[in-house]
């Protein structure tokens, strides 16, 4: 049988999906370790009532958290594309098999 839905687009889709997911979960590794240290960090200097050197782990915890929500995104997008190209797939394999499609599509 020949496709319309390219089989080649839907593994490259798959493909983006993975690094979507391999990126997500480096950014919520990086995240996760940022808070950690700002957690410990909050507690000294809640014990020293010294607030200063805190600025520099707060803005690196909100550009991680940026990255982290970019990641979520993409993984979003990722997932949407290779779902609709499954669907399209199925579908039209549904559609081949019940002989609804021309003749002229079947191998």
């Amino acid at each position: 049988m020949t496709y319309s839905v390219c089989i080649k687009a839907l593994y490259k889709a798959y493909r983006a999906l993975e690094e979507a997911r391999g990126s997500y979960r480096e950014a919520a590794h990086a995240l996760a370790i940022i808070r950690e240290t700002l957690d410990q960090r909050l507690d000294l200097a809640c014990q020293q009532h010294s607030f200063g050197p805190l600025n520099t782990l707060f803005d690196e915890e909100e550009a991680a958290l940026e990255v982290y929500e970019q990641a979520v995104a993409k993984v979003g997008e990722a997932e949407g594309r290779w779902s609709a190209l499954s669907v399209a797939l199925a579908y039209e394999k549904e559609r081949m098999m019940a002989a609804q499609l021309p003749r002229r599509w079947m191998n």
